[in-house]
């Protein structure tokens, strides 16, 4: 969230896709911090392990501009999830809810490191929305157009 970059990647010109080495990001487990700690404030939580160590890194894509080799404003570009890459010092799940906005969320993330698939959604005839952040083995982040907010 502090727009520390741990890992970058440049995309030759005319290319539409390129492996991710993600080697590159392993020696960050030891920022990893309580998974309760990654909850918002004044959410009823459960997690198990309760002792378990998780970080979470977002993936960013972004078009450098001016040719400075660093992220600069406006030079992010949309992606079509808000996935996650994901380390967990053991298996964990947590389980919360919150009022602001109504969200009942599930985390089921295995242990080590894993991209974390995002999911949002609104059950017909419910003012609940659904979250879930899960382990995914496909290492994949794809451009797409801003989603709603539900999703951020």
């Amino acid at each position: 969230d502090g727009g520390e970059s741990v890992y970058q990647l440049a995309v030759p010109a005319g290319k539409t896709a390129v492996d991710v080495d993600p080697l590159k990001w392993i020696n960050q487990t030891d920022r990893a911090v309580d998974a309760a700690t990654l909850i918002p404030a004044g959410a009823s939580v459960t997690v198990a392990p309760a002792a378990a160590k998780v970080l979470l890194l977002e993936w960013t894509m972004w078009q450098d501009r001016n040719a400075n080799g660093t992220l600069d404003v406006g030079e992010t570009l949309p992606l079509m999830t808000h996935d996650r890459v994901a380390y967990a010092s053991a298996a964990v799940t947590a389980d919360f809810r919150t009022l602001v906005p109504d969200m009942r969320q599930r985390w089921n993330l295995a242990q080590g490191w894993t991209r974390a698939e995002h999911y949002v959604y609104l059950p017909d005839g419910s003012r609940t929305y659904q979250r879930s952040l899960g382990t995914a083995s496909l290492q994949r982040y794809t451009l797409h157009e801003p989603t709603p907010v539900t999703s951020q």
